[in-house]
C-alpha cells in the first residue's frame, strides 16, 4: 500500500510541476533569464536526459545539415525551458513509436536554427490535429498510453517565448514530425 501511495504521489508531483511550467510559460517571458545557447549541444543534452527517463529510448541524431558556422546554431533562449520543450517532443516520440527510432536532426537558415524530430508511431489522426496545443487534449488514438496532454501545449508555449515556431505534421500509423525553428541570436565573433 506504502508503495503505491509512494508511486501515486510521484506522479502528482510530476503533473503539479508540469502544470506549473505551463502557467508559467503563460508569461512574457520578460521574467526569464535568455543565454547564449548553441542548439547542437543542447540536444545532445536533451537526448542524455530523455535516455535517463527512458532507458528503451532510440534516438538518432543526424548532424550532417549543420552549418560550417558554428554562429549559425547559437541562440538567445531559456537553457531549461528549452531542455523541457525539446524532451518532451522526444519523450512523446519514443512513447508513441513504442520505442521505435526517434529520428533528431539539427540544421540552420540564414534566420533560425531548425530542429526535427521524427517518428514511426501511431500518428496523430486528421481531426485531432487542430485541438493537440489545447492542454489536457489527448488525441483519440493515445488513450492507452499513459499521459496528460499537457506536454506538447508546454513545449510550443516555450518555442513561442522564444519567438519561434512548433509545427507539427502527422499521418495515422506512420507516425508524427514536429519541426521547431528557433531565431539566431546574431552573435558576432
Amino acid at each position: 500500500s506504502l508503495n503505491t501511495m509512494l508511486k501515486e504521489a510521484e506522479k502528482l508531483d510530476k503533473k503539479t510541476k508540469a502544470l506549473l511550467f505551463l502557467a508559467e510559460t503563460g508569461f512574457d517571458g520578460k521574467s526569464q533569464k535568455f543565454n547564449k545557447i548553441r542548439v547542437d549541444q543542447l540536444v545532445l543534452d536533451v537526448t542524455t536526459t530523455v535516455e535517463k527517463i527512458n532507458p528503451k529510448a532510440k534516438i538518432s541524431i543526424d548532424f550532417s545539415l549543420l552549418p560550417e558556422s558554428p554562429e549559425m546554431l547559437k541562440i538567445k533562449g531559456n537553457d531549461q525551458l528549452l531542455h523541457l520543450a525539446l524532451s518532451n517532443v522526444i519523450l512523446n516520440g519514443c512513447k508513441y513509436s513504442d520505442n521505435n527510432v526517434v529520428q533528431v536532426a539539427v540544421g540552420a537558415s540564414n534566420k533560425s536554427v531548425i530542429v526535427i524530430i521524427k517518428d514511426s508511431g501511431i500518428g496523430i489522426p486528421e481531426s485531432d490535429l487542430p485541438y493537440i496545443f489545447d492542454p489536457y487534449f489527448r488525441a483519440s488514438n493515445a488513450k492507452s498510453f499513459e499521459g496528460y496532454g499537457i506536454g506538447l501545449p508546454l513545449a510550443r508555449n516555450i518555442v513561442k517565448m522564444h519567438n519561434g515556431e512548433l509545427i507539427v505534421s502527422s499521418t495515422l500509423n506512420e507516425g508524427t514530425t514536429v519541426r521547431i525553428n528557433l531565431p539566431l541570436g546574431n552573435f558576432t565573433l
